[in-house]
């Protein structure tokens, strides 16, 4: 469906549905450029032609919210334009959700987006859906189909969701047939979090995570997941004699056990209106430096073909699967993050900058950003630069900068 006709489709739901109650309804529409630099030094370099990586894109997107009785609706409609690529016209519905009570009890059915955790740079507990939270415009996410059960006081809450019904085993672990169970607690100034989860990608998942407030300006959170199993690509070529190219897809998925993951973090609020924010968090099922080596040297010595008469589009297309590997939440096991804010009470602006490290190779992503806010509109502007140690994670990206502006309409 092309964009400007689900546009349409989705202004006249808006007027229609504004018609039982306005307050229930919301529009919200995005423009947003944004300007990558290929860092061309990097051995991923030859594969970036058929990537993302490098190319300026915009992204335009308009967003429907509407609540009628019971029934909760987010729809969107976007376009999407990339250098090299045909524009790309999508229309989803990101949520679809009734809530309803039966013989006392509270549930709720349909798609809806279930985020879980507390922290900023990386949520360890958002099992059943994981959000990109370095993305450097969070739009909003697709749901997933559930049915739920949920029952609270005053200070605590359960919930029990069973996901993507019918689905059994999934491609991607996301859409997973799953059973997951939430357990909430506020207790004072402390909030407590417990999780659990069983699905064919992981079998169980158990964890925590807590958020208190010991004082006025401090904020302190933290979490802790175990997954009896998870699934990692890797590159089969690594490790093999003689030339270094495959015909095929030479990316495999192996299965391994018991992951820990685990974050902890802070928040400390000044009275002139700055925020720091610092958090550091092991994710088990990340790459070591050690992997990043074997496929540095890998594509390495496939770039180096290119001098020896080889077809550049066998090189380009060998290094090009490789670069599934920055595909994971995060690019390494160790992360630490520092996030400096500026927001004052009646001030419209808000600068901000944030580092993100990899201490075990030495990998540095900066990202400087600002933000204006209106009445009805949200004006976003930053750079993002990836550096850090020669031979990092983050030094191997074949993209170096990424500029971007955000313009938000809201109604």
């Amino acid at each position: 469906m092309k964009a400007g006709t689900a546009i349409a489709a989705l202004c006249a739901a808006c007027l229609s549905v504004s018609q039982v109650d306005a307050s229930d309804v919301s529009v919200k529409a995005w423009a947003i450029p944004e300007y990558h630099t290929l860092n061309s030094a990097s051995p991923f370099a030859p594969g970036a032609a058929q990537s993302r990586f490098g190319k300026n894109r915009t992204r335009e997107e308009f967003e429907l919210r509407a609540r009628v009785w019971d029934v909760n609706l987010v729809a969107t409609a976007a376009t999407t334009a990339m250098e090299q690529y045909k524009p790309e016209y999508t229309t989803v519905v990101n949520e679809l959700n009734y809530d309803f009570s039966l013989a006392g009890e509270r549930f709720s059915l349909g798609k809806k987006i279930v985020s879980w955790d507390v922290g900023f740079g990386y949520r360890p507990l958002d099992l059943l859906q994981q959000e990109n939270r370095r993305s450097i415009v969070t739009t909003t996410l697709e749901g997933i189909p559930y049915l739920a059960w949920e029952t609270f006081s005053g200070d605590s809450a359960w919930m029990l969701i069973y996901a993507n019904p019918g689905q059994g085993r999934a491609g991607v672990a996301k859409n997973d047939e799953s059973v997951a169970l939430k357990y909430y607690l506020r207790d004072g100034t402390t909030d407590w979090h417990a999780v659990a989860r069983l699905s064919e990608h992981h079998h169980f998942e158990t964890g925590a995570a807590i958020s208190t407030v010991p004082l006025e300006s401090l904020e302190v959170h933290g979490s802790l997941l175990y997954q009896h199993r998870f699934e990692q690509q890797y590159n089969s070529l690594i490790g093999t004699a003689g030339v270094p190219l495959s015909s095929g897809d030479p990316m495999r998925s192996q299965t391994r056990e018991h992951a820990v993951t685990a974050l902890a973090g802070f928040t400390l609020t000044g009275e002139a209106g700055f925020s720091l924010l610092g958090e550091a968090w092991y994710d088990a099922t990340a790459y070591s430096s050690a992997e990043w080596r074997d496929v540095k040297e890998l594509v390495s010595r496939q770039a180096g073909l290119l001098s020896q008469g080889i077809p550049p589009a066998a090189v380009s297309g060998n290094s090009a699967y490789s670069l599934h590997y920055f595909d994971q939440p995060n690019v390494l096991k160790e992360n630490l993050l520092l996030r400096l804010s500026h927001r004052h009470e009646g001030e419209n602006w808000e600068p901000a900058v944030d580092l993100l490290c990899t201490p075990a190779d030495g990998g540095l992503v900066t990202t400087a950003s600002l933000a204006y806010s209106g009445n009805h509109f949200r004006v976003d502007g930053g750079v993002r630069q990836y550096g850090g140690a020669g031979g990092s994670a983050y030094r191997l990206l074949p993209e170096e900068r990424i500029i971007y502006f955000a313009l938000q309409g809201f109604w």
